[in-house]
């Protein structure tokens, strides 16, 4: 018996090494393709009205000024331009007196004169030929429109009669324009 266990002992390991040998071997084993890496191109630097353009939500507003105010579009649902207008609001300061979601409606005070001016030189303001403004409340409807909502401003009319509001200019404008310049270049998705 113990003839036995010694030739299969030695029967195994013939059969081992062979098996080792068989996979010692890899010179018919598929190869991968070779591929030439090169450096990566430099990146250009993006030039201010790129990286200004790309943060905010640049595409997704426009401002028709055909009309007198003009109109903001945003090309978002209800739920999302609802949402984007409080952001811009926040972001420009200004204060919310009132809001309701289901009519589409924000009241805000508003100062259009903090806003007012013809930029030149970058942080250098001219005030020639403007309009007199003092804070007031405005209404800002927010509407759906088949594709887009349209925000729209309207000076809300004090409710005594004051001789010195007549004289100082509507700044609904100048409240679309805010909103605007601050969703296109400053919010994001």
């Amino acid at each position: 018996m113990g003839h036995k266990i010694a030739a299969f002992l030695l029967l195994m390991l013939a059969a081992c090494s062979e098996v080792e040998h068989k996979y010692r071997d890899t010179s018919e084993l598929e190869m991968p393709p070779r591929l030439d890496i090169s450096e990566p191109a430099p990146r250009r630097q993006a030039s201010e009205e790129q990286y200004r353009l790309t943060k905010g939500l640049g595409d997704s507003v426009s401002l028709d000024d055909a009309e007198a105010p003009p109109v903001l579009k945003i090309k978002k649902l209800f739920d999302r331009s609802w949402n984007i207008v409080g952001q811009a609001l926040d972001l420009k300061k200004i204060e919310v007196t009132d809001k309701n979601r289901e009519q589409g409606v924000y009241y805000v005070k508003y100062d259009p004169s903090e806003d007012s001016g013809t930029r030149v030189f970058g942080n250098v303001t001219l005030f020639i030929f403007e309009e007199e403004y003092e804070e007031a409340e405005y209404k800002l409807s927010i509407v759906w429109r088949e594709t887009e909502c349209e925000v729209r401003a309207t000076k809300v009319e004090p409710t005594e009669n004051g001789d010195e509001d007549e004289a100082l200019g509507d700044g609904s404008a100048k409240l679309i324009e805010a909103l605007y310049e601050a969703i296109r270049d400053e919010l994001s998705e």
